[in-house]
């Protein structure tokens, strides 16, 4: 797992450092920075991808789009560099990187590796950071949609399973994966079959009860048709006629069934499209995928979807230790505007920031005459 990220001028932030927990929520106002934050991991992540130690990080790639440096360099920036930190379980990774106007990259100043060794910190070669950061997953808000066929992957060598940014290669690993059996801890607790087809069933079936999916080759033209259906004996439809929030769902499933222990799962709004039930649904989901190894990393505008976590922890299926939250509320010129409320092992959260999930009571209290 990644243990902390630190950023020090880089769009809103001149300094922010961010604790990471096995599941982090990142929540708060448009605009307030939230984008930001997972953007230089996702920054990291489509530069590490292809080198450990690379030279430059082209600002535009699979992950984000970030146009040049002056895009990226706050205004009131009091140097012409950027610098991220990422911290591990066993090691540290910190990249000082020049800043050139005008420029579509950032160049590579100095890039150092150090080794958690009991306690003390000594230069050495990277353990464990640049092959987290590399084989990070990330789905976006944007996704392929309703299609009636979707792609077989390309790309071949990354060693893992990626789902693309918006979804569009989930019906390949659903199909490859549809037979292999699914480690005991991501197994959902009222499903026996042990099955990657069965387990996604239950899953789904949690945030669409009844719902089951199902994928086809079309070998004439090298697609794959997804289909879902709402009960055992009902007939297989496309997409666009069962509802856009199965589709939504399914890459969001795929991922987490299929993530190795200690892969990092970035997901933007896991609960669009769906309903505030549903919504619940996917907190607690998402926490026993984060408790079973899968480092997940969420932004959300969902109130349901964090009372879904709060129930997880109240449950037990996650311990509150693992969780951390993050609201923004925009950085200024003298903070960067973040608070990290922390949640006890019954699900309470200590504190409660003005605009954290509260325009439900803000409502209910001016249409009850309270305000």
């Amino acid at each position: 797992m990644i243990t902390s990220l630190e950023i020090q001028n880089f769009k809103c932030f001149a300094n922010l450092r961010l604790p990471l927990g096995k599941l982090t929520l990142l929540t708060g106002f448009n605009g307030g920075g939230k984008s930001t934050a997972l953007q230089s991991l996702l920054l990291l992540s489509q530069v590490l991808r292809h080198s450990a130690r690379p030279l430059s990080f082209p600002l535009n790639g699979s992950f984000v789009q970030l146009g040049t440096v002056g895009d990226v360099l706050p205004s009131n920036a009091d140097a012409s560099r950027v610098e991220f930190k990422v911290d591990g379980d066993l090691d540290e990774v910190i990249w000082h990187l020049a800043a050139r106007s005008g420029d579509r990259f950032l160049s590579v100043m100095d890039d150092r590796s150090r080794e958690l060794s009991q306690g003390a910190l000594a230069l050495t070669e990277p353990v464990d950071v640049r092959a987290a950061l590399a084989r990070l997953v990330y789905l976006s808000a944007v996704r392929e949609g309703t299609a009636d066929a979707f792609p077989i992957p390309s790309e071949s060598g990354l060693g893992f399973t990626d789902v693309g940014t918006d979804g569009r290669f989930a019906a390949y690993w659903y199909d490859k994966f549809v037979d292999s059996e699914v480690s005991a801890e991501k197994r959902h607790p009222q499903e026996q079959a042990t099955s990657f087809r069965k387990q996604l069933d239950a899953w789904i079936g949690s945030l669409f009860p009844g719902a089951q999916a199902n994928v086809q080759l079309l070998p004439q033209v090298s697609r794959l048709s997804l289909q879902f259906r709402l009960f055992d004996t009902g007939s297989w439809r496309r997409p666009a006629n069962i509802g856009y929030g199965l589709t939504y769902a399914f890459p969001i499933l795929v991922s987490l069934l299929a993530a190795d222990a200690g892969q990092i799962v970035v997901i933007d709004s896991p609960e669009a499209h769906l309903h505030p039930s549903a919504q619940s649904q996917m907190g607690r989901l998402l926490a026993h995928f984060a408790a079973a190894g899968v480092q997940v990393l969420v932004e959300t505008h969902s109130d349901h979807l964090l009372n879904g976590v709060r129930l997880a922890v109240k449950d037990q299926i996650i311990a509150h230790t693992d969780l951390e939250i993050h609201f923004f509320a925009g950085a200024t010129r003298d903070t960067h505007g973040v608070v990290s409320p922390t949640i006890d092992r019954a699900g309470r959260i200590n504190d409660w920031p003005k605009g954290f999930f509260d325009q439900s009571d803000n409502d209910l209290s001016v249409l009850s005459g309270w305000k």
